[in-house]
C-alpha cells in the first residue's frame, strides 16, 4: 500500500498516517531543504529594487543607475541571473550574476557582477548560484564561460576554471549594435595595435643619422627580468590589469 500523500515544508511537519486499524499515529517528516533556483530577473520585474541593493553593496552605485542596467536584461543578452530559495510568500535572494556574450566566440558567454548577499556567504551559496549560471547556459547551448577576478582565482579553480587569455565582453552593447559591427570593430582595433607596434619597433631601428655626425650608441641590452616582473599568469600573479590598473585575472570554463 502506497503512502498517503504529506505536505513537504522547510520546517518539521507531523502528518497524520492512519493506520489499518483505524488507529492514529503521528510521524515526524525530516527537514526538507527550501528549493533553490535561478530566474532571469526580466521575468521577476518585482526583485529589481532589491537586487539593485544587492549588487550595490559591492559595487556601490546609484539604485536609479543599478535599476537601469539590470532593467537592459533580456532573453537576447546580456541576462541577469538571481538566484532564489523559498517560495513567492517566504522568498529570499541569494545572490546575483551577469551573463553576456564574448565578441568573436558565438559558444561562450562572459560572466560578471557575481555576488552572494553579505547575510548568506559562507554557506556554500557561491557554489550554487555558479552552477546554476552554468546550467542556464548549457541550456542557452552555450559551451563555454569566461570571467575575471581580482582575488577570488583560487575559488574558481575549485570550480573548474582554469586560467585563460583576454577576450572581449560584448556587454549591453549587442541589444543595439550587431554582433557583426562588434566583430569588425575589435578586429580593426587589434589590427591597429599591431601596426602600432610594428612601427614602433622599425623606427627604433631605424634611428636617423645626421651625415658627419657620430652615430647613436647602440641600445643597451634588456635588464635581466626579475622575480617581480610579472609575464606569465598563474594563480597567484598576473601580468593583465583592469581599467584602474588593478591586477586581473582570466580564467574560462568549459561546461
Amino acid at each position: 500500500m502506497s503512502e498517503p500523500d504529506c505536505p513537504t515544508q522547510s520546517v518539521r511537519k507531523v502528518c497524520e498516517i492512519p493506520p489499518l486499524d483505524g488507529e492514529v499515529k503521528e510521524t515526524l517528516l525530516s527537514e526538507q531543504p527550501e528549493k533553490i533556483h535561478a530566474v532571469p530577473i526580466h521575468r521577476r520585474p518585482d526583485l529589481l529594487l532589491t537586487c539593485a541593493d544587492l549588487v550595490n553593496s559591492e559595487w556601490q552605485r546609484s539604485q536609479a543607475a543599478r535599476v537601469h542596467s539590470l532593467q537592459k536584461s533580456c532573453a537576447d543578452f546580456p541576462v541577469c541571473l538571481v538566484l532564489l530559495q523559498g517560495h513567492r510568500e517566504a522568498e529570499r535572494l541569494l545572490g546575483h550574476a551577469r551573463l553576456s556574450l564574448v565578441v568573436g566566440r558565438s559558444s561562450s558567454l562572459f560572466v560578471e557582477s557575481v555576488v552572494v548577499s553579505k547575510a548568506e556567504r559562507g554557506r556554500g551559496y557561491g557554489r550554487t548560484l555558479m552552477e546554476e549560471t552554468e546550467r542556464y547556459a548549457k541550456s542557452r547551448g552555450f559551451k563555454s564561460l569566461y570571467l575575471t577576478t581580482h582575488d577570488k582565482q583560487h575559488f574558481y579553480a575549485h570550480l573548474g576554471y582554469v586560467l585563460s587569455t583576454p577576450v572581449q565582453n560584448a556587454g549591453a552593447m549587442t541589444s543595439f549594435v550587431p554582433m557583426e559591427t562588434l566583430l569588425r570593430f575589435s578586429r580593426m582595433q587589434s589590427r591597429e595595435t599591431n601596426t602600432q607596434e610594428q612601427t614602433r619597433t622599425k623606427m627604433e631601428a631605424h634611428v636617423p643619422c645626421v651625415v658627419g655626425s657620430t652615430p647613436p650608441p647602440p641600445p643597451p641590452p634588456p635588464p635581466p627580468q626579475s622575480a617581480g616582473q610579472l609575464v606569465v599568469q598563474t594563480l597567484t600573479e598576473t601580468p593583465h590589469r583592469d581599467a584602474k590598473g588593478v591586477p586581473i585575472y582570466w580564467m574560462h570554463k568549459h561546461i
